[in-house]
């Protein structure tokens, strides 16, 4: 999956104008998907006061940090929750911008980017890695498959293999390759990291041969 951080906020950017608190100024926000951060990453934010340098504004975090950045600021909140950042303008507090603080979403693993259903012969031997999928999930985020366990039952018995990375490895495919039509795979067992760091048992793969 590529990492696309950077690109997401110019595409899904959406700009929140905080009141000034007694003041004639307004501090515009903007940060990705809708009011929220996300625990343990980078979440890309943008924040101006109009007619102001951006080297006159500050801002503090209630939950976590935060660093100023070429093109914005980055936010790395620290617990689930809220997230409060207080902008100020040479040291005066001109307004506050609450946030909801969620982690990531649980992936799915995928084959031949399917969880269940059917594959042909073909098909599964062009694939070389266990990949993860996030759908409906606005950001583009990488989680590293760490190892998994492949198994097929085949007229002679069952047969497991152990991957220690995400690749398919050549035994897996030689055992691919022997299977008939109407037959199983799966893939159990996949351990995952995401980019905040936390370690998942993902979902079982099982798909029968077309």
């Amino acid at each position: 999956m590529k990492k696309m951080f950077g690109m997401i906020i110019l595409m899904i950017m959406i700009p929140f104008i905080v009141d000034g608190q007694g003041t004639s100024q307004d501090a515009v926000v903007a940060a990705t998907n809708m009011n929220v951060l996300y625990l343990g990453i980078l979440n890309p934010v943008e924040v101006a006061v109009p007619g102001v340098l951006s080297e006159n504004v500050t801002v503090k975090l209630s939950n976590g940090t935060i660093k100023k950045v070429s093109n914005g600021w980055e936010v790395v909140p620290a617990n689930v929750g809220e997230c409060v950042l207080t902008i100020s303008v040479n040291g005066e507090k001109i307004a506050d911008k609450t946030f909801r603080v969620k982690t990531i979403p649980y992936p799915i693993a995928v084959f031949a980017g399917k969880g269940a259903g059917v594959v042909s012969k073909a098909e599964a031997l062009k694939v070389e890695v266990l990949e993860t999928s996030l759908p409906d999930f606005a950001w583009d985020i990488n989680f590293k498959i760490n190892s998994f366990s492949f198994l097929l039952s085949d007229e002679s018995g069952d047969k497991m293999e152990f991957a220690k990375d995400n690749r398919i490895t050549e035994k897996m495919k030689l055992l691919i390759t022997n299977l008939q039509r109407g037959q199983t795979i799966a893939f159990k067992d996949i351990k995952a990291t995401g980019p905040d760091g936390r370690t998942l048992a993902l979902n079982p793969i099982i798909l029968k041969i077309d």
